[in-house]
């Protein structure tokens, strides 16, 4: 009964895991800040926004300061006073599951608001955007098929469902048009692209002094880091961007991917250390009452 080999092997999985992990949810709430950040003074972005005393979270609210203010932006049109965002991964699919999750969570804060605030809200306060990687046909299948709902593409790589109950869009990354959501399009772990990656080294050169921008290409790197050859190749354009050595970048760009794993590493050893212990407890109780432990 030898625990020590495989809790070293777990650890030393979890550590080469975490170096390379890309944390997209992150890399697309940036995203959706960075595309609309022409109308920041009217709106609010609230990550893993937590509802009330449950463990449930929203990937980003979206709160319109003034309720009645359209936002003209592609990804915004349906937007109402409260909108949730739910943010798929690169290697996940936007599942029938996923999708009435959400709608349970969009009548949660709903309850939410409604014990903490004088106005009463309804459906009609809320939005729900689905953000994904790869366009959903088992999902749209089963809304226009089995429950009759009308879905329509709205503008490229936007589809809106229509009788829902509360207002609803999908948004495919990989669908939407450069010129408007250079950032969310370049949202992928193959970009080889030039033209999107200098159109993205020229916006980011503006913006390269602000946090969020920072976090956005710190998850964009990492995510194009590929071993070939035993050396790390990283896209030409993503290089120039901070114009330094790509060891300089590939440690930027893994150090949010520590962050977000380390926790979970330092809970991890914790845990073993605890199991080594218990587990060398029962070795000396099975010796002093003469019982072989193997």
């Amino acid at each position: 009964m030898n625990r020590t080999n495989d809790t070293s092997a777990l650890l030393s999985s979890v550590n080469t895991l975490y170096k390379h992990h890309v944390n997209w949810h992150e890399a697309v709430t940036c995203a959706i800040e960075i595309e609309l950040r022409d109308y920041a003074k009217l709106l609010q972005f609230l990550t893993e926004y937590k509802l009330g005393k449950n463990y449930y979270r929203i990937d980003l609210l979206i709160v319109k300061k003034l309720s009645g203010q359209v936002i003209p932006k592609n990804i915004a049109c349906i937007f109402k006073t409260y909108n949730l965002v739910e943010c798929k991964g690169i290697h996940s699919s936007l599942t029938v599951n996923a999708y009435y999750k959400t709608i349970g969570y969009a009548g949660l804060l709903i309850d939410q608001l409604n014990n903490t605030h004088p106005e009463q809200y309804t459906s009609l306060d809320i939005s729900l955007t689905f953000l994904t990687f790869h366009y959903p046909r088992k999902l749209i299948n089963h809304l226009t098929e089995e429950r009759q709902l009308i879905v329509e593409k709205t503008s490229e790589g936007i589809y809106h469902i229509s009788i829902e109950i509360f207002d609803v869009q999908i948004i495919v990354t990989n669908k939407l048009p450069p010129e408007e959501n250079l950032y969310l399009r370049c949202l992928t772990n193959n970009l080889t692209d030039t033209d999107l990656a200098n159109r993205l080294v020229n916006d980011y050169a503006r913006h390269c002094d602000r946090d969020i921008y920072i976090k956005y290409l710190n998850q964009l790197i990492t995510a194009n880091l590929k071993t070939e050859g035993g050396s790390l190749m990283v896209c030409e354009g993503l290089l120039n961007l901070f114009g330094t050595s790509s060891e300089e970048i590939i440690a930027k760009a893994k150090k949010e991917s520590a962050d977000y794993y380390q926790p979970r590493i330092d809970e991890l050893s914790a845990s073993i250390a605890q199991l080594s212990s218990q587990n060398n407890y029962l070795k000396e109780l099975l010796k002093q009452h003469n019982i072989s432990f193997e």
